[in-house]
């Protein structure tokens, strides 16, 4: 071996030595500065368990460290930065109710970088008033309401849907259902969220919502970077929207949707936030697009797979499509609870430790992060008998035990969308179900996908049309 690779070798060692010695210190301070830190593990140098954490399925590295550490609360380093891992009923309840006392709503570092323009990202922001920078998200909030959706989709969710069924289904002996039910979504969401006709940005989301479970290696080519250039494409557009139909009222035009109905506060000479309604408005389509495209995919599978099911959807079917109607579909909303159960689409959110918080014994340092993981009780079977298997009489009658079954969160921050979410998923189903019956081409299809389930084969289904 010659000198200079000699050298280079030395120089490598010296170099992973020097990552493991500061490794090794940042633990032994950190154990310092609390009375006492969760166990775990802050992984390798640099990444940490990050890999672990996204490519092993996040229910798999729950369970493997809960049972290893006999807690449902242990530490890690994930996305960057050094994390405490809360599950189970227990942990669902402390975070939900403590929000704002003792956490906040916080993005890893990684995460953050989705919902800012770049070349922004260390520059100061404007300052509105308090009044006028709270008016973007209440007013959005509220239209999310459920009179706020009857207002806005109205007529528009049944022949968005009844066109939908035209062009992809009628006449088809045999479709995929996962590509269907995500161009569907999305073109849903388009109409109701920006006021345009047609799915628009598909590619550009679907890279959004699996970069924000990926690993933060910006290069071309690689989940993370592709999830970067769709959220600037996107805020782009949303932007070029927003100013549009700021003219458009300006010029005293009838414009009657989401966006239209936000900045319509500057007409009254308020200021109106663009880059926050962007943001938020893209966060809202990010979280709610890809969901009710998965949840709605498994759960047709399942009803092909079970007449009994089938038959008792039907059996409880009405006409009508407004809020009120749908609210009595109770069996159909007990299907889909049980796929959301079987197959998650939020596998938690992160929170940031407003002060030092003692818990179970432990002490959470002020500033680490919390991973709150939603899905920690989701197959457990102390709290679901059978896990693995699809029984929506779970969500009948007796409800779960509290807090051991979270899709849309808890507490104050409960996801805004949840009953946008509903009122598709429900009224798509009612549909559905009274055009067709159909079964199940691949019964035992393969689930792909670490953090967020995906059909590797669309989940294919014959049907049979009434």
């Amino acid at each position: 071996m010659d000198f200079f690779m000699q050298s280079l070798l030395l120089t490598l060692l010296t170099l992973v030595a020097s990552i493991f010695v500061l490794q090794k210190r940042r633990k032994l301070l950190v154990l310092g500065s609390t009375k006492s830190l969760p166990p775990g593990s802050f992984g390798w140098p640099l990444v940490g368990e990050t890999y672990q954490f996204l490519f092993n399925k996040i229910e798999h590295f729950l369970q493997e460290r809960v049972q290893k550490h006999s807690s449902e609360i242990f530490h890690t380093h994930i996305l960057g930065e050094s994390t405490v891992v809360l599950c189970g009923p227990g942990a669902n309840k402390f975070v939900s109710t403590n929000e704002t006392k003792l956490v906040k709503v916080s993005y890893m570092k990684t995460q953050r970088r989705f919902f800012i323009i770049p070349d922004q990202r260390h520059a100061p922001m404007p300052k509105p008033t308090q009044e006028a920078a709270s008016a973007a998200p209440v007013k959005i909030l509220g239209i999310l309401k459920p009179e706020g959706i009857s207002r806005y989709m109205g007529n528009k969710i049944e022949s968005t849907m009844n066109q939908h069924f035209i062009t992809h289904w009628e006449g088809k002996k045999e479709v995929k259902v996962y590509p269907l039910v995500k161009a569907f979504s999305l073109t849903l969401g388009c109409q109701f969220f920006l006021g345009i006709d047609g799915p628009k940005f598909a590619s550009e989301f679907e890279n959004l919502y699996f970069g924000i479970y990926s690993v933060p290696v910006n290069f071309p080519g690689s989940t993370y970077h592709r999830a970067l250039k769709a959220a600037a494409a996107i805020r782009k557009e949303i932007q070029i929207l927003i100013k549009e139909k700021i003219d458009a009222l300006s010029k005293g035009q009838v414009v009657d949707d989401l966006i239209a109905h936000v900045v319509g506060a500057e007409q009254d000479g308020k200021y109106v936030p663009r880059l926050e309604i962007s943001n938020i408005i893209m966060g809202l389509m990010n979280s709610s697009h890809m969901p009710i495209a998965i949840t709605l995919a498994f759960m047709i599978k399942h009803i092909g797979q079970r007449p009994d099911i089938y038959q008792k959807i039907l059996s409880g079917s009405g006409t009508a499509l407004d809020w009120n109607s749908i609210q009595k579909l109770k069996y159909t909303w007990a299907v889909a609870q049980e796929t959301m159960r079987l197959y998650p689409t939020a596998p938690g959110a992160f929170r940031e430790a407003i002060t030092d918080i003692t818990y179970e014994g432990f002490t959470i340092p002020k500033g680490w992060k919390i991973f709150w993981a939603f899905i920690g009780t989701n197959k457990n079977p102390k709290y679901f008998h059978e896990p693995e298997s699809f029984d929506p009489s779970r969500f009948e009658g007796n409800a779960p035990v509290p807090y051991t079954w979270l899709p849309f969160g808890a507490g104050p921050r409960t996801c805004p969308g949840k009953d946008y979410v509903r009122f598709v998923v429900l009224n798509f189903i009612h549909i559905l179900i009274t055009k067709f019956k159909w079964e199940a081409i691949l019964p035992d299809e393969k689930v792909s996908g670490s953090s967020i389930p995906i059909p590797a084969e669309g989940i294919p289904i014959r049907l049979h049309h009434y």
